[in-house]
């Protein structure tokens, strides 16, 4: 099969799990013989290491309306002028690669009229859904926002300009994959889609790059955070919880992104003097099982609804307790008392409960540990890409096209914990 991704960041240029899993099925989709190309923005983050990269499988060239964590909102001309650029890149791309299908990713900030313009070529579109670009997407597409509700304005500067000016039909595209239930339903609810033809696939992590740690080290209060700098992920909580904590307690942060508000975070501990007891610090992926592995506990703390979340498992796999908020798809796999500990999202006393009982208990770290191992293993990147690969399969048979047996939800580890007091 022959395949056109298209995303708005792919690694090593990108911040968080999406690009992450995006590379992790692409991978995974070549050494099963499919070729596939990745068309995908010019925007380049520092201190990147590209000699891995393949150059003619990655294609760099897309427009974003985004620039360092700032939605943009150029004027008219210059939309137009990024929209003609996109066109014409995603056009060579099509013509080079002669697709059969085209799976569309992160298309956040991304000029959705790509996807216009694949189904008007005949090509079927197969949204990969792992976040909630269809909510928010076609408000920051700024060529579209002020002109798919607006249909007669749309009309004339299609015809002017020869520009998509109404939203893609992804419900009749091709079938939509969603990494949970959760966001199925939310983006059902909250976007100008339906998505009838859809699935859910879960996600996956690449298990073999997060081998169990050999012992399990006796407790030290060493707390890590994995993850994306921002306000939606509740760091703030896990600082706070540090403050509240034994002296002995630290907290590593692995993660980039928005540094004005890691400058927030920062001023906050040291508001709360526990700024010499947090380190900061980008971990590349294949260094990240060594920093897990130091820790006695991972805190997963997102205060919003997580589309899926894939740091808990990485975790789990290396054999790290969890503390977590089970928020959003994260609570399809994450069950209080079998694989992890929960607590309610922006709660530090809340989380502080949590790390003092498993201070306490050698025995329920265990097997959390043990649960957690067993979670690991069901959401593995592999079925996913095999999930994915062969719903993109069907896609490309056509709308007639028989489509794969729905992928059933992963069950968790089935030993209980006895509840604290």
């Amino acid at each position: 099969m022959r395949l056109l991704v298209v995303t708005n960041m792919y690694p090593p240029h990108a911040y968080g799990g999406y690009e992450q899993s995006c590379r992790d099925v692409v991978e995974r989709w070549r050494a099963a013989g499919h070729q596939v190309l990745v068309l995908t923005s010019d925007i380049r983050l520092s201190d990147v290491d590209e000699t891995a990269e393949e150059p003619a499988a990655v294609r760099r060239q897309l427009r974003l309306y985004w620039e360092d964590h700032q939605i943009l909102d150029p004027s008219p001309p210059r939309r137009l002028a990024l929209e003609r650029t996109n066109r014409r890149v995603f056009a060579q791309a099509v013509a080079d690669h002669r697709p059969e299908v085209v799976s569309a990713w992160a298309m956040g900030a991304l000029s959705l009229g790509i996807l216009s313009q694949a189904v008007a070529v005949g090509l079927p579109v197969v949204p990969v859904v792992c976040d909630e670009w269809p909510v928010y997407g076609p408000e920051v597409d700024a060529w579209l926002r002020p002109l798919w509700r607006r249909r007669g304005l749309g009309r004339v500067l299609q015809a002017a300009t020869g520009l998509p000016t109404r939203l893609p039909p992804l419900d009749t595209a091709g079938p939509a994959c969603f990494v949970s239930e959760h966001l199925r339903t939310v983006v059902r609810h909250r976007s100008p889609w339906r998505f009838p033809d859809s699935t859910v696939v879960y996600s996956g992590i690449a298990g073999a790059e997060f081998p169990l740690r050999p012992t399990q080290p006796s407790w030290g209060w060493r707390l890590a955070y994995v993850g994306r700098i921002d306000p939606r992920k509740g760091i703030d909580t896990v600082v706070r919880a540090l403050a509240r904590l034994p002296s002995s307690a630290s907290l590593a942060v692995h993660g980039a992104g928005d540094q004005r508000h890691r400058h927030q975070l920062q001023a906050l501990a040291r508001q709360l003097q526990v700024a010499d007891r947090i380190t900061w610090q980008v971990t590349p992926r294949q260094n990240l099982a060594g920093a897990l592995a130091g820790a006695d506990v991972v805190v997963f703390p997102s205060v919003w609804e997580e589309p899926f979340g894939l740091v808990p498992l990485e975790a789990m796999a290396c054999g790290v307790p969890v503390a977590a908020t089970a928020v959003g798809g994260a609570a399809e796999f994450l069950a209080d008392g079998r694989n992890c500990l929960t607590f309610p999202p922006g709660d530090p006393d809340g989380l502080t409960r949590v790390l003092h009982r498993l201070a306490g208990d050698g025995a329920l770290r265990r097997r959390l540990v043990d649960g957690g191992r067993c979670t690991a293993a069901a959401l593995d990147v592999d079925q996913l890409a095999e999930t994915l690969a062969a719903w993109h399969l069907a896609a490309a048979g056509g709308p007639g096209a028989p489509r794969p047996a729905h992928r059933p939800r992963p069950g968790v580890a089935p030993t209980p914990v006895e509840p604290a007091g």
